[in-house]
């Protein structure tokens, strides 16, 4: 049995405005919040998946 294909959601009105507006705030400040992992744990993860 097929499963059929869900359509992809799309934002608009409102939506899509704020979306945007909040894109460009945090692309202008992307470092807003701490992500909560220091430098060396970051380092560790880069070098377990062989990315650093």
């Amino acid at each position: 049995m097929k499963t059929p294909i869900r359509p992809i959601p799309i934002l608009t009105g409102k939506a899509a405005e704020r979306f945007i507006r909040l894109a460009d705030a945090a692309e202008k400040n992307p470092h807003t919040q701490p992500c909560g992992i220091s430098k060396e744990d970051f380092e560790k993860i880069l070098a377990k998946a062989q990315l650093h």
